[in-house]
This record gives structure tokens, sequence and C-alpha cells, in this order.
């Protein structure tokens, strides 16, 4: 019976993701205050404050579409190469793009 050798390192959600997952700056609430129409284009910067809603880091500093917008959460299209992807995430995690 043969047996299957793993590597010893972690394959989950956050792995290689320190760089993004570390913050230093203190944040306010008011981010959480604004609102989005659809069509508005949003920015992915992930917060590592708060793991509901948290997207994948393939997706951290992304800009992407409004589809939706909820109370607590968000819709977007976004672009990853020639595919559109769809992410639902918090508004923790995106902020408005002005570019």
């Amino acid at each position: 019976m043969t047996t299957k050798k793993t590597s010893g390192r972690s394959h989950g959600f956050r792995h290689k993701s320190r760089s993004v997952m570390t913050k230093r700056a203190p944040r306010g609430v008011s981010f959480l205050l604004r609102e989005y129409a659809p069509g508005d284009r949003a920015l992915v910067i992930i917060d590592p404050r708060q793991h509901k809603g948290l997207p994948h880091r393939r997706y951290h500093g992304k800009v992407g579409r409004v589809v939706e917008s909820g109370r607590r959460s968000v819709t977007l299209e976004v672009k990853l190469g020639k595919k559109t992807k769809t992410l639902i995430t918090r508004l923790d995690h995106v902020k408005p793009f002005g570019g």
C-alpha cells in the first residue's frame, strides 16, 4: 500500500497572503456609510480585521463595477484576464474608485 506524501505546508484560503493581510493604520467607520449605486466603480482592498465576506487575495487591488448594493454587502463584476467574475463582499473590503 502506498501513501501519498504531503509537502507539509498549508494550502488554505489565506496562504501566501501575509503582506496583503497586514494593515497598520487605524480605520474609522465612514467607509461603512458610503452608498454604492449600480454602475459605480469600486476598488477591492482587503481589510484583515473583518473576516466575514473576505474576498480571495487574487482580487486585492482590482477594480470592479457595482452590480448590486445591499445593506452590508456589495456585488461587483471584476475582470480577471479574459473572464468576468462576480464577487460578493462586505463593505469593509471595498472603497470607491475615483480614477
